[in-house]
């Protein structure tokens, strides 16, 4: 399934050098935080972003869904780890301490926060425009070629995973109920099966290439070009003042390295 999610808002118009910009402030910005209050931030902004782009909620509760072992996991492993603050519990040898806990949360809430960021751009730029940005800002159009074609195809593979795998079943192959390395031999039909379309599906696409005389060398043109308004240069401004403010106020004066105080 592609993250894009098309819909008519503000934020699918803007350029996607604009929101590549954004993200990678967004991500300077929640690496260089511990405090849980400024990831919470950054995670309200990208929701009320995606909202206010149309993305449907189920997409964003697939994501929560999706990053939910992390949630679990690293304030869990954090707290084992980081022995400072008041101590809360102790089982033997390991002390779990408030302020372990609190950076384990902050550090886990950081990562579902990067995700969010990047999802801003992912699922409100089509592939064809994400992939020409990269390309009007350097990228080799060979390697955006590839990018575009893998972002294509990676969809594809799993539809064909899938119905090669109902077909198996329906054929009786049995995949539940399996210890590991016996449901791992049960997938290699399914897998051959995934492996020969790819191959003919790659085959396809070179001679199609090939009849149309594609050459990475020289300069290209495009149908669409994309055009920055005078909104794209305004985000810019705005994401460039922020993201400088918050890291030199990061750098100098410590702001953001507790988890709960900002000072």
């Amino acid at each position: 399934m592609e993250l894009y999610v098309e819909r008519q808002s503000l934020l699918h118009h803007l350029d996607p050098r604009t929101k590549l910009f954004f993200s990678l402030v967004g991500t300077l910005c929640l690496l260089a935080t511990s405090n849980l209050f400024v990831v919470l931030g950054w995670l309200a902004l990208s929701h009320a972003l995606l909202l206010g782009a149309g993305i449907p909620p189920r997409r964003i509760r697939r994501v929560w869904r999706v990053m939910l072992p992390l949630l679990v996991m690293v304030p869990i492993f954090w707290a084992l780890f980081y022995q400072e603050g008041t101590v809360l519990i102790v089982l033997g040898p390991i002390q779990i301490t408030s302020l372990g806990l609190l950076r384990g949360i902050a550090a886990a809430l950081r990562i579902v926060a990067l995700a969010f960021v990047w999802f801003v751009l992912l699922f409100t730029t089509d592939q064809a425009r994400l992939i020409l940005g990269l390309v009007r800002l350097g990228l080799p159009y060979s390697w955006g070629l590839t990018t575009a074609v893998a972002l294509r195809y990676l969809p594809i593979l799993q539809l064909t995973y899938a119905a090669a795998s109902e077909a198996q079943q329906a054929r009786g192959l049995e995949l539940s109920g399996r210890r590991f390395i016996a449901a791992a031999r049960a997938q290699l039909p399914i897998l051959v099966a995934v492996m020969i379309h790819a191959l003919r599906s790659s085959e396809a696409l070179a001679l199609a290439l090939q009849a149309r005389a594609y050459t990475p060398r020289g300069h290209r043109s495009t149908y669409h070009e994309l055009h920055p308004t005078l909104v794209d240069g305004l985000v810019i401004a705005a994401c460039a003042v922020v993201g400088t403010a918050y890291l030199a106020a990061r750098l100098l004066l410590g702001f953001g390295s507790h988890p709960l105080s900002l000072g």
